[in-house]
């Protein structure tokens, strides 16, 4: 495997004399494989680039675009990449499925004509557009594995393995919860990892032989940036530390960052990574970095049982328990941007009365309500067959490490600390409604 970066910038480009090092264009890194295959993931200012250098190779050119997200800045390459204005060429797009509309309609959109001069619809390129979720698939001879990532849209995180090595690819994800471990906990392990989120995170990343990771903040600068949907750069290397890979790279640079801070931050993380006893490889992503990852030909892909591919929900009837009215109102005003149908219910009798007769597909549940609290609440419905994979998410302002245990032992599916920007609800939901075992059916009620 060879991997070269092509934009390792977040948020917005940055071109300058303070970031010429470390490079000023937006998310975009190339994977090659030893047999040829073409992976891209996203789609920033840095495919432009990218693609110039294709065109100098072999034609036509096949590959295949892995797009965590649509945010601008993992997009805003894709009317520029030249190769997809050539007859011949072909690319498939693989990307998170949308609630409202379709892969191939967010990319449309940006390509209208009030914003740039050649529609979609009018490319040379054969272009083949894969809405995905939570999945496992092949691609040729490599295994691609796909989670969801906490960020405020739907965004999806890469595992890909072939030939005996495995590259992850999680850009952009927040800390799901403010404290990692369990306070107290000594050697910590996996148990002792307070939200099952960011558990389920450090296993995606388990034993790979190079993360690459968004890490746009320091801690300090990080409550000033909750629910932004991205992580400090010390959670990644607890989490790549917790997960064994191998080696690190820090990459969607904040636009604040130039060449000298990220100079000192990487050996931060560097003497951080070492006081740890580990031997962890770190480094920053810059442009034109490569790293080669020798593949062997007698090794086999890791073994996981490949997954159906995932569907877009139809719109799904969502049940919001709390005890405030304005604020139901609020959630039921958010959610319904999405077209969900979207229940209330003012106390956890109701809520469970409301379960009962209406069958949501997902609830989101308050802790503090009269009559049932939202543990006892969760606690029953797990204890009914017919809702035991019902989603919960509790949403609280009683978000301390012992809530949040609490919760999880109770068998609720995430947790959520008021208060949440809005996006953050919207993702949230939208990555239950889409998991396989979890999302609700397409057929009509």
């Amino acid at each position: 495997m060879r991997v070269r970066f092509w934009g390792t910038r977040g948020s917005i480009p940055t071109p300058g004399p303070g970031t010429v090092r470390y490079g000023g264009n937006t998310s975009c890194v190339e994977l090659r494989l030893d047999d040829g295959t073409l992976f891209i993931f996203d789609c920033g200012t840095g495919l432009r680039l990218l693609g110039q250098e294709l065109l100098r190779g072999p034609q036509p050119i096949a590959g295949n675009i892995l797009l965590s997200h649509t945010h601008w800045d993992h997009t805003q390459g894709f009317a520029f990449f030249e190769p997809i204005l050539h007859q011949g060429n072909q690319f498939t797009i693989f990307a998170a499925s949308g609630v409202d509309r379709s892969l191939s309609e967010v990319l449309a959109g940006q390509m209208d004509y009030l914003y740039f001069p050649l529609a979609l619809d009018e490319l040379g390129t054969s272009i083949a557009f894969r809405e995905i979720g939570e999945e496992t698939f092949s691609v040729g001879d490599a295994q691609v594995r796909t989670q969801f990532l906490n960020h405020t849209v739907l965004t999806l995180g890469f595992r890909i393995s072939a030939g005996g090595r495995t590259v992850v690819y999680a850009v952009d994800h927040e800390p799901f919860s403010t404290n990692m471990y369990r306070a107290g906990a000594r050697n910590p392990t996996l148990a002792d990892i307070v939200h099952a989120g960011d558990r389920q995170h450090v296993e995606f990343l388990a034993g790979a032989d190079l993360v690459i990771h968004d890490a746009q903040y320091t801690q300090a600068e990080y409550p000033q940036k909750r629910h932004w949907g991205h992580s400090t750069v010390e959670y990644v290397l607890d989490v790549a530390l917790a997960a064994r890979a191998k080696q690190v790279v820090l990459t969607h640079h904040d636009p604040g960052h130039d060449d000298e801070f990220l100079d000192a931050l990487q050996v931060h993380c560097r003497d951080y990574a070492r006081a740890q006893g580990s031997n962890l490889q770190v480094c920053f992503a810059r442009e034109g970095l490569e790293i080669l990852l020798a593949e062997a030909a007698d090794q086999t892909v890791e073994e996981v049982s490949e997954q159906p591919p995932s569907t877009r929900p139809r719109p799904a009837r969502i049940l919001v328990a709390d005890d405030d009215p304005d604020l139901v109102r609020f959630i039921q005003a958010v959610l319904s941007k999405d077209k969900y149908e979207v229940l209330a219910a003012l106390d956890g009798q109701e809520t469970i009365e409301v379960t009962l007769r209406e069958r949501p597909d997902l609830i989101l549940l308050d802790v503090m309500m009269p009559k049932l609290s939202g543990y006892q609440v969760a606690q029953r419905l797990r204890q009914i067959p017919e809702f035991q994979d019902t989603p919960i998410i509790m949403f609280t302002a009683k978000a301390d490490e012992r809530d949040i245990v609490s919760g999880f032992e109770l068998g609720v599916n995430d947790y959520i600390g008021k208060p949440a920007a809005p996006a953050v609800l919207r993702s949230r939901v939208r990555r239950w409604l889409m998991r396989p075992e979890q999302g609700p059916a397409n057929d009509d009620k």
